[in-house]
């Protein structure tokens, strides 16, 4: 008799065992309304600033792969040479769900 209560406990400590697994997480996709900067054209290594912070670098937000969510309103947009010499530098308004994509073009 208690090789089959060994039996039963083992079989009910699977079950149970087995309802606490953790689901699988929830895919939350998100669109984030807020305007963005792209850059195109711009050379190797070369750092992106917004209002006179450094964003990262042109490669990261090449306006394809990424681009640089910022908020609304009005931004001083510059491209600067790895040493630190500005390259480009224009200002922009942007609004709500506006890429603008900056071209390098010297």
């Amino acid at each position: 008799m208690k090789p089959l209560i060994f039996s039963v406990m083992t079989l009910t400590a699977a079950a149970l065992l087995q309802g606490c697994s953790y689901p699988e997480p929830a895919k939350v996709e998100q669109n984030d309304a807020r305007p963005s900067i792209g850059v195109a054209g711009a050379p190797k290594g070369s750092l992106l600033f917004v209002d006179g912070l450094k964003m990262g670098t042109t490669k990261q937000f090449n306006g394809k792969n990424g681009v640089l969510l910022v908020e609304g309103g009005k931004h001083r947009v510059e491209i600067k040479s790895p040493d630190g010499k500005t390259l480009y530098t224009e200002e922009v308004f942007l609004s709500n769900s506006t890429t603008k994509v900056i071209t390098y073009n010297p």
